[in-house]
């Protein structure tokens, strides 16, 4: 590791203990003896030895259970059903290949169910292991206890320890449906968008058979409820609950049955839910694009907040749409989140908070001198989050560096979506992972934005994780986006927090890292976890400067993931807190999550 980022331990002095004749041994702030400097006759001593006694073992903190929910945050189904279409079909589904010849069960009958996967072309090789929902059973105290102390801490550690983060701070994990249940085509789901990279032919790892947290999600909430994580962000499948996926089909009660049981569950184990509604995993026929988004999007999403807006705090609508091609699309999800936030505070009269969640990676000046450099990267920015933060929480038209590039296909938001959107944002949500240098284009930005066929166009700026003076950006990961950088967390919350000015603050809500070569390690080595605890801690402990010495309020972190994931037909890139035995399925904890967990033990106020 660099020493811009970690600090070996005081080493233990070598003579501390020893006395020769009754006088103390020069101690280890004293010089050392060097080539002009001799040690008295008798200065060595000899001793006999032992082996230490082993340290006792530190376990795990469970969480208290259940979670007590003093006051509902909206009102139980039996009350807020009669905010549903009272025409609403409730229905349950199982595939079957050969009922594609069926043509008289109507519209939305099982051979509809069957000719839509047909339709969509995709099949998945490999089947679950699992056809019911697996007994959990307790976690063995062998496998709660915490690894030996960190032969490392993050530079600077000793000025946060005395940091706070207050008693209300969210911290846990995340995760996203369709890269860890598994069971893709049972119990009624229908296809989604991401169907289309885990079916391919070409894809080592389909996601029909992952970390089948749809059969195994009980041991995984025990899991996480073992070792103390308090919040747990996990989404709901839109094509699941709606396998149509448009507004006016059926609902499959299975999947309201299950996402109950499992909600309902972690709170049992004293596990606060926060739920994602829509993680990339759009059905097929309700593309971003379509103008009929927010009707349909709300017509699935009314389903989730009825049912479980008693119980569930926050909500985040929609999972990093800015990363999707510059059009009205983001228009349309900017409405479609703002009329299910308007429903949801005004019709269901809920108290929860509600966000929607943005990727980047900041852009920092390759040359900060540079003026060009400073615009370039300002205009990077602008494309990731002004797009779609300015009228979330300033109000504002989306920026004008956007709207001028040539050959956009985004239209100005009229006045009145641009009231209706303005403001319909509880807090600033963000997956941070790292940062990227960001220069300006040879030719210039202008020459870039006015030609549509640059390869850097829309955003006209280039990219890099190497310095200008030649060193790499930080520690890599697996995956490009991802290094261990911590000297620019601040930078990332302190932009959001002084640009947007999001007065609920800032939630981290992804963030984490994939060890280059976790795959080729064995168990032992994939469980010792150095790399991802070190990111953690440091990206952690910036936080706490960017709280008490920067004034940036964050009111949370979550990190990604709580399990092994597949991230979009790859197994290779390891984010997870736990492994998983894609054999035997079984879960093991890595050092990390309690490295992580530890860091909140330490510095959240009880």
């Amino acid at each position: 590791m660099g020493p811009e980022l970690l600090s070996f331990l005081g080493l233990a002095a070598l003579l501390s203990h020893s006395t020769v004749n009754g006088a103390a041994v020069k101690s280890r702030d004293q010089p050392m003896p060097n080539a002009t400097t001799t040690l008295s006759t008798g200065s060595w001593s000899f001793s006999t030895f032992t082996y230490p006694s082993p340290t006792p073992n530190r376990y795990a903190t469970p969480l208290v259970s259940p979670l007590a929910i003093p006051t509902k945050f909206a009102p139980p189904f039996s009350q807020a059903s009669t905010l549903l279409d009272a025409n609403i079909t409730y229905t349950t589904y199982s595939l079957n290949p050969t009922a594609t010849t069926a043509s008289n069960d109507g519209q939305y009958g099982q051979g509809a169910f069957a000719r839509l996967w047909a339709n969509a072309s995709l099949s998945y090789r490999d089947q679950p292991p699992f056809t019911t929902t697996v007994s959990p059973t307790p976690v063995p105290s062998s496998e709660l206890v915490f690894p030996s102390p960190l032969p490392v801490q993050p530079l600077g550690q000793s000025e946060t320890a005395n940091m706070r983060l207050p008693s209300d701070f969210v911290w846990g994990v995340a995760s996203s449906a369709w890269q860890i249940e598994g069971g893709l085509q049972v119990e009624g789901r229908g296809p989604s968008v991401d169907d289309s990279i885990g079916a391919l032919p070409s894809t080592a790892n389909d996601s029909n058979v992952n970390a089948m947290f749809y059969y195994l999600y009980k041991q995984d909430v025990e899991r996480l409820a073992a070792v103390g994580i308090p919040y747990f962000c996990f989404s709901i499948p839109w094509t699941r609950i709606v396998p149509f996926g448009v507004a006016g089909s059926p609902i499959n009660q299975q999947a309201l049955d299950h996402y109950d049981d499992l909600i309902n569950y972690s709170i049992a184990k004293g596990i606060t839910p926060i739920i994602t509604i829509l993680h990339y995993d759009l059905p097929l026929a309700v593309p971003y694009s379509d103008p009929a988004f927010s009707r349909h999007f709300l017509y699935y999403a009314k389903q989730l907040m009825t049912r479980w807006g008693d119980r569930v705090p926050y909500w985040v609508t929609v999972n990093e749409p800015n990363l999707q091609p510059v059009d009205n699309a983001l228009t349309n999800i900017l409405i479609a989140h703002a009329d299910l936030y308007d429903w949801y505070k005004n019709d269901l009269q809920g108290k929860g908070k509600i966000t929607l969640k943005f990727a980047n990676n900041l852009a920092v000046p390759l040359d900060p001198d540079n003026a060009d450099d400073v615009a370039a990267a300002l205009r990077y920015q602008d494309f990731l989050l002004g797009i779609m933060a300015n009228p979330l929480f300033l109000g504002k038209q989306i920026p004008e560096t956007v709207l001028k590039t040539a050959g956009i296909k985004i239209d100005p938001i009229s006045s009145k979506n641009l009231a209706l959107i303005s403001g319909k944002i509880d807090f600033f949500s963000i997956d941070p992972y790292s940062a990227q240098y960001v220069t300006a284009p040879k030719g210039g930005v202008s020459a870039c934005a006015a030609d549509p066929n640059n390869p850097l166009w829309p955003t006209c700026v280039e990219t890099t994780n190497v310095a200008s003076n030649g060193w790499l950006i930080g520690d890599a990961s697996y995956v490009p986006f991802c290094f261990v950088a911590p000297q620019y967390v601040r930078y990332q919350l302190g932009y959001v927090w002084n640009t947007f000015k999001p007065k609920g603050g800032i939630l981290v809500a992804e963030f984490g890292f994939p060890a280059m070569g976790d795959t080729y390690k064995d168990l032992d080595g994939q469980r010792y976890d150095l790399e991802r605890t070190c990111y953690y801690q440091a990206f952690l402990n910036e936080v706490l400067k960017a709280v008490h010495e920067d004034g940036v309020r964050v009111v949370g972190t979550l990190a990604w993931s709580f399990i092994d994931t597949n991230e979009f037909g790859t197994f290779e890139a390891r984010f997870g807190l736990q492994t998983v035995n894609h054999t035997t399925f079984e879960r093991t904890y890595k050092r990390s999550v309690f490295d992580y967990v530890d860091f909140f033990h330490q510095h959240v106020s009880q």
